[in-house]
């Protein structure tokens, strides 16, 4: 944890959290003793964000009829739903091993300087 609130900007609390429910849900294991910590229960490729931030957020839930609907509170209505199926798809197609493959070709490019 300490190693993670060093290099994130995430209030040590909040991060206990998480992993308190990452763990729960048999996302990572918890290691007591001197060197402890978190590791991971499963490969990365086989965790997708969607799984995590389902687990952080919430069940993503269907949203209630609207109350006195009106034509654009309707259409406001659909296009949130469309943009909640796309999210999920989104999510569900990417792993923690793809976000550290992507975020290690991004470090590698490095920045240009142009004279």
């Amino acid at each position: 944890m300490s190693e993670i609130t060093t290099k994130q900007p995430i209030p040590e609390r909040y991060l206990e959290q998480i992993l308190t429910s990452l763990r729960r849900a048999g996302l990572v294991k918890s290691h007591r003793g001197s060197r402890g910590g978190f590791v991971l229960a499963r490969e990365p490729w086989q965790i997708t964000l969607l799984e995590i931030v389902t687990l952080v957020e919430g069940e993503r839930k269907e949203k209630e009829p609207l109350v006195n609907p009106t034509l654009e509170r309707n259409l406001v209505h659909e296009i949130w739903e469309q943009a909640n199926i796309a999210c999920v798809k989104v999510l569900h197609n990417y792993t923690l091993q793809d976000l550290c493959q992507q975020r290690d070709a991004r470090l590698q490019e490095g920045p240009m300087y142009y004279i």
